[in-house]
């Protein structure tokens, strides 16, 4: 019989506390992103030129954040990032580029072996797939959390992309979301005044 159940009750204080702390974390040192954050927007602007070039007509509706489970697999914590037109994943020249945000998942080594101990006081002979269950939990409650601050650095980059060559709606709606699962709408990027609204 499975226990992945009962281990996420047991765990469920220890996962509250431990994304307040994580939330404080992040609201200060999201900026620490910024950098490779830049670069990878950068590149990916520089591709979407180059196919706009051959598609003239084609202009950018969505700024994609995706999150890829086989990330949980590999240990890579690597995100999507894309753009694509209204057609989003039915739109053949959209291509990902992989970005990995360190700061998101730096403490989560630490923050297992003590999700571990704790329930090793309570459970014995812990499996490696019961292990690897609570794993992909804590990820997906920091996934959670780098999309709460998303907006904030969507606002820090969104001049690489208005201020390009890009062929841009009037409203870039920026998604997150699992790859090929339905995204939520985290803000707006107006095009025409480089502005960002939210949700």
């Amino acid at each position: 019989m499975q226990r992945t159940k009962e281990l996420t009750d047991f765990l469920q204080t220890y996962r509250a506390e431990r994304k307040a702390a994580r939330k404080e974390v992040l609201e200060e040192s999201y900026q620490k992103m910024l950098p490779a954050l830049t670069e990878t927007i950068d590149h990916l602007v520089k591709s979407q030129a180059d196919i706009q070039e051959t598609e003239a007509q084609r202009r950018i509706k969505y700024l994609c954040f995706f999150r890829l489970r086989s990330s949980g697999y590999t240990q890579s914590h690597e995100i999507a990032l894309a753009m694509a037109d209204k057609r989003l994943y039915l739109d053949e020249a959209m291509n990902c580029i992989y970005w990995m945000p360190d700061v998101i998942h730096e403490e989560i080594e630490k923050d297992m072996e003590e999700a571990e101990n704790l329930l090793a006081k309570a459970f014995i002979r812990l499996e490696k797939y019961e292990l690897f269950h609570i794993r992909q939990q804590l990820l997906s409650d920091d996934w959670e959390l780098f999309c709460g601050v998303l907006p904030r650095l969507v606002k820090a980059i969104e001049g690489r992309i208005t201020g390009s060559s890009l062929l841009l709606e009037d409203d870039l709606e920026v998604l997150c979301g699992g790859y090929m699962e339905e995204p939520e709408t985290v803000c707006y990027i107006n095009t025409k005044e480089a502005d960002i609204d939210g949700k």
